[in-house]
């Protein structure tokens, strides 16, 4: 992975870099753009809504479509997966991509709703700690889903750990996903994916990639929106850590992890870049 900055794509969004160029075509010619396509719309509905008996004004007709059309764009962004399919797909457009930028470290000041940790094969994982962070002693808002990914070595300490945190009470209001949890995919096609890693793929970054792509999707299911699942990558191997980093990227995916400087707070990572893939 390669970052790789895109100047027209600077000159045109910031208009501090270059400010001509960013109004004459952000401003101007998308203006002129959309202005153009607007009106052909409308005057199309206007000719055809001529031709045949209308029982309302035509200015009332524009009206209602106007918010049938503003109703049925917020129902495909908010109601299915569009949004989702158009990022991904759109990331891949040199002219899209959008700008590296600096990633800011800092304390962690928030409980999410959803987190993905890695079990380390030991007792006391950093996981169980994150867990306990975001349950949040059970006041809201507080951590709902955690998704564990666990190893041959680390599944028999996650068993454990998830039997403490029964006996505290957590699970009560937190699902915790792990072991040979089923992960589906946009494709009914797609090859079977679970939480458990099996140790030949445990340092595969594109798997571990695959796989934390799988568990926003999972997520997205339960109602969990991206922006509200930070993942941790404190007790991962160096081939884990690689694919969970690949795989949050997009600003929208935050991480975390445990400091050792300052144990054991709780760092975020605020990334407000895309990486482009460079073949």
């Amino acid at each position: 992975m390669t970052v790789k900055r895109n100047r027209i794509a600077t000159m045109v969004t910031d208009p501090t870099r270059n400010f001509l160029t960013s109004f004459m075509v952000g401003t101007l010619l998308f203006g002129i753009v959309a202005d153009g396509i607007s009106n052909l719309f409308w005057d199309l509905f206007k000719r055809w809504g001529t031709q045949l008996p209308l029982p309302i004004a035509y200015t009332w007709f524009r009206a209602g479509m106007t918010a049938t059309m503003v109703l049925l764009i917020l129902a495909l962004i908010y109601g299915t997966n569009f949004s989702h399919w158009l990022r991904k797909w759109l990331s891949w457009l040199p002219f899209v991509s959008t700008l590296p930028m600096q990633a800011t470290i800092k304390p962690l000041d928030r409980t999410y709703t959803g987190l993905i940790v890695s079990m380390s094969p030991k007792p006391d994982s950093p996981a169980e700690r994150v867990i306990r962070h975001h349950w949040n002693n059970g006041q809201k808002p507080h951590l709902q889903h955690c998704w564990v990914i666990c190893t041959d070595k680390s599944l028999p300490y996650a068993q454990e750990m998830v039997k403490a945190l029964t006996h505290d009470g957590i699970t009560q209001t937190v699902e915790i996903h792990y072991g040979q949890y089923d992960l589906g995919g946009d494709d009914p096609a797609d090859s079977p994916m679970s939480l458990w890693v099996a140790d030949e793929r445990m340092d595969d970054p594109k798997h571990i990639q695959q796989l934390v792509d799988r568990i926003y999707l999972d997520a997205e299911a339960k109602g969990v929106d991206e922006t509200e699942v930070i993942a941790d990558y404190t007790g991962a191997t160096k081939g884990m850590t690689a694919g969970i980093l690949l795989a949050c990227l997009a600003p929208e995916r935050q991480l975390q992890y445990i400091s050792q400087i300052q144990f054991p707070q709780i760092m975020a990572v605020h990334v407000s870049y895309r990486l482009k893939r460079i073949d």
